[in-house]
């Protein structure tokens, strides 16, 4: 699964199975602040917890964040850091000691592999509850409505299995990942759409401003020619046929004296050569 597919697949998990308050993607506090994938308070006054989640997707990525010590900054905010990512990523003893790892497997679930280290936390900074206050009806990286899963997949995969046994569960659980599949990918074909739309508006515009500059410079060809044909810059078509067929016209006839001079040269030398033969005898 994608980075987002999955942090909205574990934030529903938490809505569906928790008694929390779920965001996801949250900044806490202004610009520069820590933004945990998915954050969590619980909702009691005698217990207050919150949960800060990494979601990793790829082993560059999770080492990447472990070497650096990018989740330190989220215990500021929160009593316990999770790792969460798809079983079989990478080994436990990858993970910090003191952060949690919870697990989604292969039919969908999600599973606490090793518990965090809590700290002692009385109260986040003012400036974490007011944004979580403003993000108090979250949206999610589509921007749809984030809604918790009234009932747990995974409780009624769990009777599924008892009652109907493991082929008829997991058929449910295809389905279950297959419309979650066909919501994503219809987003994604909407945003593709899109895009394309904004392509091809775009090829339009700048087929637009070529024809326009073509025109331009016919515009000026044409002006140009009717100056050197001694018209008027905005002659029309017509004029400049015409005046050109006048060119056309002298020049033809031009032709034709030429060939009344030559006739006449070569009846010259005719005589000369005549009377040149008389003189001689």
């Amino acid at each position: 699964m994608r980075h987002d597919e999955l942090q909205e697949d574990l934030a529903a998990h938490l809505r569906g199975n928790t008694d929390r308050m779920v965001w996801t993607n949250t900044q806490l506090g202004p610009s520069g602040s820590p933004r945990p994938d998915v954050f969590t308070v619980d909702k009691s006054y005698a217990r207050f917890a919150c949960d800060a989640y990494e979601i990793k997707v790829s082993v560059s990525d999770l080492r990447r964040d472990t070497t650096s010590g990018k989740w330190q900054s989220y215990r500021k905010f929160a009593h316990r850091v999770w790792f969460a990512f798809e079983r079989g990523l990478v080994p436990l003893a990858d993970i910090p000691r003191e952060c949690g790892v919870i697990l989604r497997g292969d039919g969908g679930t999600w599973r606490a592999a090793r518990k965090p280290v809590s700290q002692v936390l009385d109260t986040m900074p003012r400036d974490a509850w007011l944004k979580l206050l403003i993000e108090s009806h979250p949206t999610d990286v589509y921007g749809h409505r984030k809604t918790p899963r009234f009932a747990s997949d995974w409780a009624v995969q769990q009777i599924a299995r008892e009652k109907l046994g493991d082929k008829l569960a997991e058929l449910f659980s295809a389905r279950i990942s297959a419309e979650k599949q066909y919501e994503y990918r219809t987003q994604e074909l909407r945003e593709a759409a899109g895009k394309i739309a904004a392509e091809i508006a775009e090829q339009r515009k700048y087929a637009e401003q070529q024809a326009a500059e073509r025109d331009r410079r016919l515009n000026e060809a044409q002006a140009s020619l009717a100056s050197s044909l001694g018209l008027q810059p905005d002659a029309g078509v017509s004029d400049l046929t015409r005046r050109i067929n006048e060119f056309r016209w002298a020049l033809q006839r031009g032709a034709g004296l030429d060939n009344a001079i030559a006739n006449l040269q070569k009846l010259r030398d005719m005589i000369r050569a005549e009377v040149g033969e008389e003189a001689t005898a």
